[in-house]
């Protein structure tokens, strides 16, 4: 059965020797190399999702989104948030795969994170989302 974040926290703590803690607990952990592929490819399976229109919906240039998809290149923050609009993922979905990426979450308490969040709740295309975001001389989603 898979630890919970909190297990090995705790595990960690008490060891005594990293190596030893990394060979018994490895397992658990997720490998960095192509996650982000293998959770888009799963997100397109459970939104039976086409890549094609998620990538056009998303505003991220053609070459580079393939590659974000292969596994090739690892996207940034706001490439992941541009994804989860061209997916059209709810707020709670989107938190998710940024944490699941390894990402920040949205923070309702920040200005540019907030317009964005509301742009998510609201089912706003990237034009949109980047148009508010324009207006309230915020940094664009890029």
């Amino acid at each position: 059965m898979k630890k919970t974040t909190q297990e090995l926290l705790d595990l960690m703590k008490d060891s005594k020797d990293y190596h030893q803690y990394l060979a018994t607990n490895r397992e658990n952990m997720i490998q960095e190399h192509m996650k982000i592929a293998r959770v888009l490819s799963a997100l397109l399976a459970e939104k039976n999702a086409v890549k094609s229109e998620v990538i056009a919906k998303s505003g991220i240039e053609n070459h580079y989104a393939y590659q974000i998809f292969s596994g090739t290149k690892t996207p940034s923050r706001d490439k992941i948030l541009m994804l989860c609009i061209g997916f059209g993922l709810s707020v709670d979905e989107t938190q998710q795969l940024l944490k699941i990426t390894g990402y920040a979450q949205l923070y309702s308490k920040g200005e540019r994170d907030n317009v964005i969040l509301f742009g998510l709740a609201k089912k706003l295309s990237i034009v949109d989302i980047n148009g508010l975001l324009y207006e309230l001389n915020l940094e664009l989603l890029k």
